[in-house]
């Protein structure tokens, strides 16, 4: 008997992903959305750092050379798994200025907190967020892991295309604030040209001298609220001075074998694990992406979350007691009782009056000891207010921007709370032993993405590359009259008809969209570790 030749893909389990690859590693592993600063991050991992050093480092280097997305004007949050096994949750967001009041914005003119303006401004958390992170858990000096991000800073980066369009978007709003020379550049940078920051070099560097105190005390601080007083917002020096990052207690639920781990609220964390809980209720099987089904119940499971989301998301300090019954039962039961196979539900055809989309950066770091994080900075819009700290080198956070002014609605604007944020860093385990440590930018979507590639791995038995990398779906709320499923070119055709026939709207968009987000995933099998990078940003896995 002839025996043709045996062609590797004989032996792809999933062939329509033969072409992306994990990487794989076993002493280190950093995945972010931007090479440089994963080759940074695990530089400080072969210098002996541990997973927070190398976090801080590529952190900081992302500020850097993604400056639409993060930068020490912003806020972060973390989740970090120790080696002892016990999972953190780090909250370095800021606070509303203790002077904020819906009144001053009414009598401006405006019924909602204008975008780009001084009252979207909230106390940047994220500077504090590497000093308590370091505090607790660094093992190389903080001016030692800021240096690599600071030297980058003063001898430029490379602007990719991805950057060139930030900067083209926002450029209106750059040009009026007169913010470019604040980056480092007096035209739009160029594809490939230089981009350098003196002044975020100097920044970085006294942040590290000071354990981040210069940041919020003395001249440094004195500039921030200079900027923000310029442009009519509330923030001052006692705001900064009073930033503080704070230790919460992280939330979970289980899913399939995993406990899976994000941050409370003020986040959206529990959105994911709402949505979880309620697929499991439906279908506590393996589900396949490739069937119209399947992908209804997601839609409808994170449709059911982020109305959760909208009702109750706001700082930690006004959230209802019981806040967990919304990811546990009677409500999952609830959920699959009224759940519709066969039709779109009036949650899933609502549109929000919400703000669906931002700008963000996520790392994943997981080093040779078991120690793992998930960290995830923004600006929240592309370089958020575009309000310039010209003696600091980078612009200020809009996250204030989302607070309502309507007292009665979550979230709404006081002195001295959080808004209510869009981040949601997430670490998973089995039997106490993280196994995925994971994220993504994308406003609404990081509920959606997470969702999608927890399905794909646990489920589907993709690797984390094959499933960061495989055409999306997004649940796209901003409409005005109505939801609508936009699906990345290479979406199955039977889908794409599947959920109109279930009365879903259904847009076709190209292939490796924007408004799909920028996911990173580590994955421990055993001893090795295997990552993935987003395909859809300039991000790479570093791995020893």
């Amino acid at each position: 008997m002839k025996i043709g030749w045996p062609w590797l893909s004989l032996f792809e389990p999933h062939p329509d992903l033969a072409a992306f690859r994990p990487v794989i590693g076993e002493s280190g592993m950093v995945s972010s959305p931007h090479a440089t600063a994963s080759r940074i991050g695990l530089d400080i991992l072969r210098r002996g750092g541990n997973a927070v050093d190398a976090a801080i480092a590529t952190s900081a280097a992302l500020m850097v050379i993604c400056p639409m997305q993060c930068g020490p004007g912003g806020d972060a949050f973390w989740m970090i798994a120790s080696r002892d096994g016990r999972i953190h949750a780090l909250d370095a967001s800021g606070r509303a200025a203790m002077a904020a009041n819906a009144d001053d914005v009414h009598a401006a003119g405006f019924n909602a907190i204008p975008m780009r303006s001084g009252f979207s401004v909230t106390t940047p958390g994220a500077v504090d967020g590497w000093a308590k992170a370091h505090a607790k858990f660094g093992s190389l000096p903080l001016s030692e892991l800021l240096e690599p991000a600071a030297a980058l800073a003063e001898h430029g980066f490379i602007a990719s295309r991805h950057a060139v369009a930030s900067y083209r978007t926002a450029e209106p709003e750059l040009r009026e604030k007169q913010a470019l020379a604040c980056l480092g550049v007096e035209a739009m940078p160029s594809l490939y040209g230089k981009v350098c920051q003196p002044a975020l070099a100097r920044t970085l560097r006294d942040i590290g001298a000071s354990a981040g105190r210069t940041f919020y005390e003395g001249p440094l601080a004195s500039a921030i609220a200079r900027a923000v007083r310029q442009f009519g917002g509330w923030l001052d020096e006692a705001d900064l001075a009073a930033c503080a990052a704070e230790w919460v207690e992280p939330i979970s639920a289980p899913f399939r074998k995993l406990t899976v781990f994000t941050t409370p609220p003020s986040t959206q964390g529990f959105g994911l694990l709402a949505a979880l809980c309620r697929i499991e209720a439906v279908s506590s099987g393996p589900l396949d992406r490739h069937d119209p089904a399947a992908v209804h119940l997601l839609i409808e499971a994170t449709a059911a979350a982020l109305d959760l989301r909208d009702r109750y998301n706001q700082d930690r300090k006004g959230v209802p007691a019981g806040l967990q019954a919304l990811w546990e039962e009677p409500a999952a039961s609830t959920f699959a009782q009224t759940y519709d196979p066969s039709a779109r539900s009036a949650l899933a055809a609502r549109p929000s009056h919400r703000v669906t989309k931002g700008d963000t950066a996520h790392l994943a770091v997981c080093d040779a000891n078991g120690m793992c994080v998930s960290l995830i900075q923004s600006l929240f819009f592309d370089f958020g207010s575009c309000i310039p700290v010209q003696e600091g080198g980078f612009t200020l956070q809009n996250r204030g921007a989302a607070f309502h002014l309507n007292p009665e609605e979550a979230g709404a604007l006081a002195p001295g709370i959080r808004p209510p944020s869009t981040l949601m860093p997430s670490i998973a385990t089995i039997a106490g032993t993280p196994v995925l440590t994971s994220g993504c930018m994308g406003g609404d979507g990081q509920i959606q993405t997470q969702l999608q590639l927890l399905i794909d791995i646990t489920d589907g038995g993709l690797d984390p590359q094959q499933a960061i990398s495989r055409p999306r779906w997004y649940l796209d709320r901003s409409g005005a009259d109505s939801s609508l499923v936009k699906v990345e070119a290479g979406v199955e055709r039977s889908i794409v008809e599947g959920l109109r026939a279930r009365g879903h709207l259904v847009e076709v968009l190209g292939p490796s969209e924007e408004i799909m987000g920028h996911a990173q995933v580590i994955q421990r099998v055993g001893s090795v570790l295997v990552g993935g990078a987003d395909p859809r940003s300039d991000g790479q896995v570093a791995a020893c």
